[in-house]
């Protein structure tokens, strides 16, 4: 399914590096290898007052398809830090991650936009590298 916790952790928050300043016409870089999966972004429901994100949390839309993979979507509970007042704690976020198809090695791309809120959006595109396994 998704690959270690440390891959899951690269991707925290990635709206709040990107912010609104995205561009689709620069992809970020992506890696895997052949027959594993990779988170693209995780969409973290917890706000700067320590509550979480009541309802529904807006969806990311899938603009361009992987050509050589599939995308899948996943509720997770988050590990946040303590930060200001609040605590450390877990809060419920959305995983996008992205699994090649089985036989593929090469470069795939996918494209997102996505809701930041006040009735903008951010495209961002993704290069992702499909590399074979390392021999061992």
């Amino acid at each position: 399914m998704i690959q270690p916790l440390k891959s899951l952790l690269a991707a925290i928050a990635v709206l709040v590096v990107l912010g609104e300043n995205a561009k689709a016409d620069d992809p970020r870089e992506l890696k895997t290898e052949k027959g594993k999966s990779v988170v693209v972004a995780n969409f973290i429901a917890a706000r700067p007052d320590c509550s979480t994100i009541p309802g529904p949390q807006p969806l990311p839309a899938l603009r361009e398809k992987p050509q050589h993979g599939g995308v899948g979507l996943q509720i997770v509970a988050t590990d946040v830090a303590a930060a200001g007042n609040c605590p450390a704690r877990k809060v419920p976020s959305l995983v996008l991650f992205y699994v090649p198809s089985s036989d593929f090695v090469g470069v795939d791309a996918i494209q997102i936009e996505v809701d930041t809120g006040n009735n903008k959006t951010a495209i961002v595109a993704y290069r992702i590298t499909v590399q074979a396994p390392e021999s061992k």
